[in-house]
């Protein structure tokens, strides 16, 4: 519960949220103000109409569950305060598209991680945010970063950044509700209230009662679940390929800032210009430039004249591991290659045509479960029966995803058999 000097938010999931007058300046301030234009689910209301919610809303429910969380744990209100800020301003750093964004960021710069590192130069830089948060804008950063006090599990690390953190608790209710699905929802009021602070060797950190520990399997069969029907919906992947392309194409062609959204230097400078754009903006850019592929492939989206899955073919599990040891540059021009090579055998461009892997996992590294009545720590892969034996996992796969031509709504059968055989190939 926030303290009593405080404001009122409705929210469509959570009821009612309390935010501090702190929090609210935070809000008001143009950086997470930006947040109401950068969508959650990227065009993803054209495959579920309702996924229209964005990450303002789900910043401020992601402060809502820390404070229910630091509450539940009895952490000082100096603590509750500065884990509810930095739930609040976590994901105020994606870029354009969201998610999506950050593999744009990945593609142009060979970099993970990025949002969170920009998210941290907000909080330093963007003055009305980091004037806001004050003292606490660097403690912020690090959390965010995992750089500092923040490179160390803690209490604070796991609520906000952890394997059954708040961010995945809020995102998970949040995206099931929009898009009109009851894949991601899992039993919240018992997952906090078996929240548990556990005292090591390595220092403190978040635990969960053993008797909470179906609690736990549900959000993290909610996020595989997810992940198999809404994240991985074979025509929201689709639109995720085209977002990416065309956003990379722009940059290419100078059509977009390589500032923004191949960021050398993450300084106030940088910041500034970086929360002038948004979801609207970019496609708006894009879209409004001819003669340009970034342009034609944005106006195709807009026409719902979208990338469809023509192929998928299973992959054997050391086929993957090989793949995924494999240096990002490599991988790169392999796929690339293999674009080229199936948009041959569909007689299109290769701008029409990508390869996507698919290996998802619900993951569960660092979730600790502690019996209540004898005190001893486990680790949550070894004591749920469930996810000891691995926990879901389908086979792995590569999905062909092409445009058919213009003037066609679909792919000969002898075109789709000379797609099959040039994937076949590409992946031998």
């Amino acid at each position: 519960m926030a303290p009593m000097s405080s404001r009122e938010v409705r929210d469509a999931v959570h009821g009612l949220i309390e935010l501090t007058d702190h929090e609210w300046r935070v809000v008001d301030s143009p950086a997470f103000q930006r947040l109401r234009g950068v969508q959650q689910l990227p065009m993803t209301h054209l495959v579920y109409p309702g996924a229209r919610h964005s990450r303002f809303e789900h910043c401020i429910g992601a402060c809502h569950l820390a404070g229910r969380m630091a509450d539940r744990l009895g952490l000082e209100p100096r603590e509750v305060q500065r884990v509810r800020a930095a739930a609040l301003v976590h994901d105020v750093g994606h870029g354009p598209f969201s998610q999506v964004g950050e593999f744009i960021f990945e593609e142009l710069t060979g970099q993970t991680h990025v949002h969170e590192k920009i998210s941290a130069a907000i909080v330093r830089f963007h003055t009305p945010a980091g004037s806001i948060l004050d003292a606490d804008a660097e403690w912020i950063a690090e959390l965010l970063t995992g750089t500092g006090h923040g490179a160390q599990r803690s209490v604070a690390r796991d609520i906000v950044s952890g394997s059954a953190d708040i961010d995945k608790m809020d995102y998970l209710l949040r995206d099931s509700y929009f898009c009109g699905v009851d894949y991601g929802r899992f039993d919240v009021d018992k997952l906090i209230e078996a929240a548990r602070i556990v005292h090591t060797s390595e220092g403190d950190h978040l635990a969960y009662d053993l008797d909470g520990i179906f609690a736990v399997e549900s959000l993290l069969l909610a996020r595989y679940h997810m992940h198999r029907q809404v994240y991985g919906h074979r025509t929201r992947v689709g639109i995720d390929k085209m977002l990416i392309r065309a956003v990379v194409s722009g940059v290419h062609e100078g059509l977009l800032p390589r500032r923004v959204f191949a960021p050398e230097n993450l300084d106030a400078a940088f910041v500034e210009e970086y929360i002038g754009w948004d979801d609207h903006r970019t496609l708006a850019t894009l879209a409004a430039a001819p003669d340009s592929r970034a342009g034609d492939l944005v106006r195709a989206l807009l026409k719902r004249r979208l990338m469809k899955s023509v192929v998928k073919l299973e992959v054997d599990d050391d086929v993957a591991a090989q793949a995924i040891r494999k240096p990002a540059e490599t991988l790169k021009k392999e796929q690339a290659a293999a674009e080229h090579l199936v948009a041959e055998a569909a007689g299109v461009d290769p701008m029409w045509v990508a390869m996507h892997w698919d290996s998802p996992q619900a993951s569960a590294k660092e979730v600790s479960i502690v019996d209540g009545r004898t005190g001893s720590i486990g680790n949550f892969t070894e004591l749920s029966g469930l996810f000891a034996l691995g926990g879901p996992r389908p086979k792995p796969s590569v999905s062909v995803y092409a445009l058919p031509p213009r003037g066609s709504d679909a792919f000969s059968v002898d075109t789709l058999a000379a797609i099959r055989q040039a994937a076949l190939e590409a992946l031998r």
